[in-house]
């Protein structure tokens, strides 16, 4: 009887150091987060940007990560949304993007997770918001790559909103 009650105590001491380790998807998660970071992108959770619809209903937000390719330029940058998910007419509330941009961005698509939503350019840099379902270190590169191209090709770092001919 002795020996069952140190077992449970034991096990009581325990069951706190063992709850606050990190799960496995916890660990993968900040294995790719510090991939990213490797590659030049800054890394936020966030809530995803929501449609002029979702905003008006009050929807509950849902939560991924916001992944940010800095822009070192002193030149004024005009900002822009990008949905890269199918938004209902009349529902987009985000600044329109010219068609050169739309261009350099379909061009970039094939690079990007399925679970991405929305590509933001803000004077702080190019972000993409997604929920890193199916995360691994081939999507965080291609991620990398693609937002790496769009800032190079649009001639961003110039301070250019467009692409150059």
């Amino acid at each position: 009887m002795g020996w069952l009650i140190a077992i449970v105590v034991i096990g009581f001491m325990l069951a706190p150091v063992l709850w606050i380790l990190p799960s496995r998807r916890q660990s993968q998660q900040a294995e790719i987060r510090a991939l990213a970071r490797k590659l030049g992108l800054s890394v936020k959770v966030v809530a995803m940007p929501k449609t002029r619809r979702a905003k008006v209903r009050r929807e509950d937000d849902l939560f991924g990560v916001c992944y940010t390719r800095l822009i070192h330029t002193k030149k004024a940058q005009s900002a822009w949304k990008y949905w890269l998910v199918a938004v209902p007419e009349g529902d987009d509330d985000s600044t329109s993007v010219d068609s050169a941009t739309v261009e350099l961005i379909e061009k970039h698509r094939h690079l990007l997770p399925r679970d991405a939503s929305m590509l933001e350019l803000t004077p702080l840099g190019l972000n993409i918001y997604w929920r890193e379902n199916h995360a691994d270190s081939d999507v965080v590169t291609n991620i990398a790559e693609c937002l790496n191209g769009i800032i190079a090709e649009g001639g961003l770092e110039a301070g250019v909103a467009h692409v150059e001919q």
